[in-house]
Protein backbone atom coordinates (compact mmCIF):
# COMPACT_ATOMS: atom_id res chain seq x y z
CA UNK A 1 0.00 0.00 0.00
CA UNK A 2 1.18 3.39 -0.80
CA UNK A 3 1.16 5.93 1.74
CA UNK A 4 1.92 9.65 1.14
CA UNK A 5 1.47 13.09 2.51
CA UNK A 6 0.79 16.15 0.93
CA UNK A 7 2.23 19.34 2.52
CA UNK A 8 0.03 21.95 0.67
CA UNK A 9 -3.50 20.68 -0.85
CA UNK A 10 -2.38 21.71 -4.46
CA UNK A 11 -0.05 18.31 -3.78
CA UNK A 12 -2.45 16.11 -3.48
CA UNK A 13 -2.62 14.25 -6.68
CA UNK A 14 -4.27 11.19 -8.12
CA UNK A 15 -7.42 11.87 -5.24
CA UNK A 16 -9.06 8.75 -7.13
CA UNK A 17 -6.60 6.31 -6.09
CA UNK A 18 -6.30 7.30 -2.50
CA UNK A 19 -8.19 7.31 0.46
CA UNK A 20 -7.39 10.65 1.65
CA UNK A 21 -6.57 11.93 5.23
CA UNK A 22 -7.62 15.74 5.44
CA UNK A 23 -5.63 17.31 8.51
CA UNK A 24 -5.94 21.17 10.12
CA UNK A 25 -4.49 20.61 13.86
CA UNK A 26 -4.76 23.91 14.39
CA UNK A 27 -7.95 23.64 14.81
CA UNK A 28 -10.85 22.66 12.13
CA UNK A 29 -9.75 19.18 12.15
CA UNK A 30 -9.42 19.24 15.56
CA UNK A 31 -12.82 20.54 16.48
CA UNK A 32 -14.34 18.52 14.11
CA UNK A 33 -13.17 15.40 16.11
CA UNK A 34 -14.58 17.16 19.16
CA UNK A 35 -17.64 17.50 17.55
CA UNK A 36 -18.65 14.26 16.30
CA UNK A 37 -17.15 12.77 19.49
CA UNK A 38 -19.33 14.67 21.66
CA UNK A 39 -22.44 13.50 19.51
CA UNK A 40 -23.54 16.16 16.79
CA UNK A 41 -24.82 13.99 14.04
CA UNK A 42 -23.67 16.05 10.68
CA UNK A 43 -21.58 19.54 10.40
CA UNK A 44 -22.54 21.23 6.95
CA UNK A 45 -19.70 22.71 5.34
CA UNK A 46 -19.39 26.07 4.76
CA UNK A 47 -17.07 27.98 1.76
CA UNK A 48 -17.46 31.39 2.68
CA UNK A 49 -18.68 33.66 5.85
CA UNK A 50 -21.73 34.40 3.49
CA UNK A 51 -22.94 31.20 3.02
CA UNK A 52 -22.55 29.96 6.41
CA UNK A 53 -24.82 32.77 7.23
CA UNK A 54 -27.32 32.33 4.79
CA UNK A 55 -27.04 28.04 5.75
CA UNK A 56 -27.78 29.17 9.06
CA UNK A 57 -30.53 30.90 8.46
CA UNK A 58 -32.53 28.44 6.09
CA UNK A 59 -31.71 26.09 8.80
CA UNK A 60 -32.11 27.77 12.69
CA UNK A 61 -32.10 24.51 14.51
CA UNK A 62 -28.44 24.14 13.11
CA UNK A 63 -25.41 26.02 15.27
CA UNK A 64 -23.20 28.60 13.31
CA UNK A 65 -19.62 27.78 13.99
CA UNK A 66 -16.63 29.10 12.46
CA UNK A 67 -14.08 32.15 12.53
CA UNK A 68 -12.02 34.17 10.58
CA UNK A 69 -8.72 35.58 12.07
CA UNK A 70 -9.36 33.09 14.53
CA UNK A 71 -12.11 34.48 15.97
CA UNK A 72 -16.03 33.62 15.84
CA UNK A 73 -17.66 36.53 13.28
CA UNK A 74 -20.51 38.24 13.98
CA UNK A 75 -24.01 36.44 14.60
CA UNK A 76 -21.93 32.93 15.08
CA UNK A 77 -23.03 30.88 17.98
CA UNK A 78 -19.21 29.71 18.55
CA UNK A 79 -16.04 30.14 17.17
CA UNK A 80 -13.44 26.85 16.22
CA UNK A 81 -12.26 26.30 19.38
CA UNK A 82 -12.12 22.39 20.40
CA UNK A 83 -11.83 23.23 24.01
CA UNK A 84 -15.22 25.14 24.11
CA UNK A 85 -16.75 22.31 22.07
CA UNK A 86 -15.50 19.73 24.40
CA UNK A 87 -17.54 21.41 27.35
CA UNK A 88 -20.87 21.78 25.55
CA UNK A 89 -23.65 19.30 25.35
CA UNK A 90 -24.04 18.15 21.58
CA UNK A 91 -25.69 15.54 21.68
CA UNK A 92 -28.04 14.97 18.59
CA UNK A 93 -27.24 18.86 17.15
CA UNK A 94 -26.57 19.82 13.88
CA UNK A 95 -23.93 22.41 12.97
CA UNK A 96 -22.61 24.90 10.24
CA UNK A 97 -18.93 24.84 10.08
CA UNK A 98 -16.70 27.78 8.19
CA UNK A 99 -12.73 28.09 8.73
CA UNK A 100 -9.74 29.93 7.05
CA UNK A 101 -7.73 26.26 5.91
CA UNK A 102 -9.11 23.23 6.88
CA UNK A 103 -13.08 23.29 5.56
CA UNK A 104 -11.49 24.66 2.27
CA UNK A 105 -9.00 21.93 2.71
CA UNK A 106 -12.07 19.07 2.74
CA UNK A 107 -13.42 20.79 -0.46
CA UNK A 108 -10.42 20.26 -2.19
CA UNK A 109 -9.97 17.09 -1.43
CA UNK A 110 -13.69 15.73 -1.81
CA UNK A 111 -12.83 13.86 -5.20
CA UNK A 112 -11.40 11.51 -3.46
CA UNK A 113 -13.20 7.53 -2.92
CA UNK A 114 -13.09 8.52 0.82
CA UNK A 115 -12.05 11.59 2.64
CA UNK A 116 -11.79 11.32 6.68
CA UNK A 117 -10.79 14.18 9.04
CA UNK A 118 -7.23 13.46 10.85
CA UNK A 119 -5.85 15.58 13.45
CA UNK A 120 -3.31 14.44 16.66
CA UNK A 121 -6.47 14.02 19.03
CA UNK A 122 -7.24 10.83 17.08
CA UNK A 123 -3.74 9.77 14.84
CA UNK A 124 -4.20 6.10 15.75
CA UNK A 125 -8.15 5.71 14.96
CA UNK A 126 -8.19 8.15 11.82
CA UNK A 127 -4.55 5.92 10.99
CA UNK A 128 -6.69 2.78 11.49
CA UNK A 129 -9.59 3.58 9.34
CA UNK A 130 -7.68 4.87 6.43
CA UNK A 131 -5.72 1.70 6.33
CA UNK A 132 -8.51 -0.58 6.49
CA UNK A 133 -11.00 1.38 3.64
CA UNK A 134 -7.73 1.64 1.38
CA UNK A 135 -6.98 -2.52 1.64
CA UNK A 136 -10.59 -2.56 1.27
CA UNK A 137 -10.76 -1.08 -1.95
CA UNK A 138 -7.23 -1.22 -3.42
CA UNK A 139 -6.23 2.00 -2.84
CA UNK A 140 -3.04 3.89 -1.04
CA UNK A 141 -3.88 6.70 1.70
CA UNK A 142 -3.02 10.01 1.41
CA UNK A 143 -2.90 12.67 4.55
CA UNK A 144 -3.20 15.80 3.33
CA UNK A 145 -1.76 19.20 5.20
CA UNK A 146 -4.54 21.90 5.09
CA UNK A 147 -1.68 24.61 5.38
CA UNK A 148 -2.09 28.16 6.40
CA UNK A 149 -2.67 31.40 4.34
CA UNK A 150 -6.17 29.68 2.52
CA UNK A 151 -3.98 26.19 2.09
CA UNK A 152 -1.18 28.09 0.04
CA UNK A 153 1.44 28.23 2.58
CA UNK A 154 3.49 25.48 4.82
CA UNK A 155 1.82 24.78 8.25
CA UNK A 156 4.13 23.44 10.99
CA UNK A 157 1.27 21.99 13.05
CA UNK A 158 -0.23 20.35 10.11
CA UNK A 159 3.30 18.31 9.56
CA UNK A 160 3.46 17.03 12.80
CA UNK A 161 -0.28 15.96 12.65
CA UNK A 162 0.43 14.30 9.64
CA UNK A 163 3.75 12.66 11.02
CA UNK A 164 1.39 11.63 13.93
CA UNK A 165 -0.84 9.40 11.76
CA UNK A 166 1.52 8.13 9.20
CA UNK A 167 3.16 6.89 12.34
CA UNK A 168 0.33 4.96 13.88
CA UNK A 169 -0.35 3.05 10.05
CA UNK A 170 3.39 2.31 10.26
CA UNK A 171 2.31 0.92 14.13
CA UNK A 172 -0.19 -1.79 12.85
CA UNK A 173 2.13 -3.92 11.85
CA UNK A 174 0.91 -6.75 10.42
CA UNK A 175 -2.49 -5.68 10.83
CA UNK A 176 -1.47 -3.08 7.85
CA UNK A 177 -0.65 -4.51 4.12
CA UNK A 178 3.09 -3.52 3.01
CA UNK A 179 3.85 0.09 3.55
CA UNK A 180 5.60 2.10 0.44
CA UNK A 181 5.80 5.57 2.54
CA UNK A 182 6.60 8.59 -0.44
CA UNK A 183 9.26 10.73 0.37
CA UNK A 184 6.94 13.53 1.76
CA UNK A 185 5.38 10.60 4.10
CA UNK A 186 9.04 9.82 5.60
CA UNK A 187 9.67 13.41 6.12
CA UNK A 188 6.32 13.60 8.10
CA UNK A 189 7.44 10.82 10.24
CA UNK A 190 10.90 11.78 10.54
CA UNK A 191 9.77 15.46 11.91
CA UNK A 192 7.05 13.75 14.62
CA UNK A 193 9.34 11.32 16.14
CA UNK A 194 12.18 13.71 16.50
CA UNK A 195 9.79 16.02 18.41
CA UNK A 196 7.86 12.67 20.38
CA UNK A 197 11.02 11.57 22.29
CA UNK A 198 10.49 13.99 25.17
CA UNK A 199 7.40 12.36 25.86
CA UNK A 200 8.75 9.18 26.40
CA UNK A 201 12.27 10.62 27.33
CA UNK A 202 11.79 13.77 29.61
CA UNK A 203 15.64 13.86 30.11
CA UNK A 204 15.68 14.27 26.50
CA UNK A 205 16.99 17.27 24.45
CA UNK A 206 14.62 16.67 21.97
CA UNK A 207 11.41 19.27 22.28
CA UNK A 208 8.12 18.06 22.22
CA UNK A 209 5.54 17.69 19.75
CA UNK A 210 3.51 20.54 22.07
CA UNK A 211 6.36 22.95 22.09
CA UNK A 212 7.08 22.20 18.44
CA UNK A 213 3.37 23.04 17.61
CA UNK A 214 3.27 26.20 20.00
CA UNK A 215 6.51 27.80 18.13
CA UNK A 216 4.31 27.90 14.73
CA UNK A 217 3.24 30.63 13.40
CA UNK A 218 -0.39 29.67 13.84
CA UNK A 219 0.22 29.23 17.25
CA UNK A 220 1.28 32.36 18.33
CA UNK A 221 -1.48 34.35 16.33
CA UNK A 222 -3.49 32.19 18.67
CA UNK A 223 -1.66 32.83 21.67
CA UNK A 224 -1.97 36.47 21.31
CA UNK A 225 -5.91 36.19 20.45
CA UNK A 226 -5.91 34.40 23.88
CA UNK A 227 -6.75 30.99 22.87
CA UNK A 228 -3.46 29.67 24.38
CA UNK A 229 -5.55 26.54 25.99
CA UNK A 230 -6.65 25.30 22.44
CA UNK A 231 -2.81 24.60 21.64
CA UNK A 232 -2.34 22.21 24.80
CA UNK A 233 -5.61 20.38 23.86
CA UNK A 234 -4.80 19.42 20.15
CA UNK A 235 -1.43 18.68 20.80
CA UNK A 236 -3.11 15.14 22.62
CA UNK A 237 -2.14 12.43 20.89
CA UNK A 238 -5.06 10.06 20.91
CA UNK A 239 -7.71 11.43 23.04
CA UNK A 240 -10.29 10.69 21.09
CA UNK A 241 -11.68 7.51 18.95
CA UNK A 242 -14.04 9.67 16.78
CA UNK A 243 -13.55 10.01 12.66
CA UNK A 244 -15.50 12.13 11.09
CA UNK A 245 -15.84 11.67 6.99
CA UNK A 246 -16.77 13.63 4.42
CA UNK A 247 -20.28 13.07 2.39
CA UNK A 248 -23.22 15.50 0.21
CA UNK A 249 -26.58 15.85 1.76
CA UNK A 250 -29.32 15.37 -0.38
CA UNK A 251 -28.87 18.96 -1.96
CA UNK A 252 -25.05 18.16 -2.82
CA UNK A 253 -23.76 20.08 -0.04
CA UNK A 254 -20.44 18.73 1.94
CA UNK A 255 -21.12 17.62 5.44
CA UNK A 256 -19.01 15.25 7.95
CA UNK A 257 -20.39 12.69 10.03
CA UNK A 258 -18.84 10.32 12.08
CA UNK A 259 -17.43 7.46 10.58
CA UNK A 260 -17.33 3.76 10.65
CA UNK A 261 -16.88 0.58 9.01
CA UNK A 262 -20.10 0.31 7.87
CA UNK A 263 -20.18 3.94 6.39
CA UNK A 264 -18.08 2.69 3.42
CA UNK A 265 -21.01 0.15 2.66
Amino acid sequence: MKLDVAFLPSLFRQPGQHVCVVVDVLRASSSLVVLVDRGVEEVLLASSIGEARRLARERPQYLLCGERGGLPPRGFHYGNSPVEFAALELAGRRAILCTSNGTRALARAAAAPLVLVGALLNATAVGRAATEAAAAQGLGVAVVCSGDDGGTTFSLEDALGAGAIVDAIVGLGREAPRLELSDAALAALTLYRAHQGQEHQPEADAPSVEAALRASSHARDLEALGLGEDLSFCARRDAFAAVPYLQRDDGGRPMLRRYSSASRG
